[in-house]
């Protein structure tokens, strides 16, 4: 082996961050052999060759190619950091995703069930009615699929997003409790199958 290729050897090793022993284990070789192929006292066999290829990432003809003063391998920690930036700056954009994005954020910060627990246990002991209250608990489910709603990507899930469900549940106990005509506000379950239905048509 020429002195050139003695010395890319060792420039690939050390650009790709091997030490000569774990370079060695790697190959199934011993230190000494990597020394002294680094030194041009010996050569690597064709399967070596093929092996160190393998591990650097280029073909074997790039592994002898003494002509080109210096080979450009990328450190495998600064690999992994770059892929670790990415991720980090995707999942960072993921939060811009949605029809409203900022809407969406500052529900979802916004402590709504704290507040309709003070409300609830306020109104209840002035008024001394903690029922029919408890169907202000109700609105927790609608304010959160409203929030993730706002994440939609296009309009047609946004529509099928909308606690549609929950508010006429909502709308029927009021109706129920106020007036006691519990047979006609079952009608309102109607708007249910209606409303997907119509969500269906909605363009993107």
């Amino acid at each position: 082996m020429n002195l050139l290729t003695a010395t890319r050897l060792q420039e690939l090793r050390k650009m790709n961050g091997y030490s000569q022993e774990v370079l060695a284990e790697k190959l199934g070789v011993s230190r000494q052999s990597i020394s002294k192929w680094e030194r041009a006292e010996s050569s690597p066999e064709i399967d070596n060759l093929m092996a160190l290829a393998k591990i650097y990432g280029i073909s074997v003809d790039d592994l002898l190619n003494t002509d080109k003063d210096k080979v450009i391998v990328q450190d495998p920690k600064k690999k992994d950091k770059d892929f670790k930036g990415k991720i980090k700056s995707l999942l960072s954009k993921a939060n811009d995703f949605g029809m409203y994005p900022k809407a969406a954020k500052a529900l979802l910060i916004f402590p709504f069930p704290i507040i309709i627990v003070i409300l609830y246990v306020a109104l209840s002991m002035i008024f001394h009615i903690w029922h029919p209250l408890w169907i202000l608990f109700l609105t927790i489910p609608m304010y959160y699929r409203f929030a993730i709603a706002c994440k939609a990507n296009n309009r047609k899930v946004f529509a099928l997003l909308m606690p549609v469900p929950e508010l006429i549940v909502t709308i029927f106990l009021c109706l129920g409790v106020a007036t006691g005509m519990w047979g006609y506000s079952c009608l309102l379950f109607i708007v249910i199958p209606l409303y997907y239905w119509f969500a269906c048509f909605v363009k993107a």
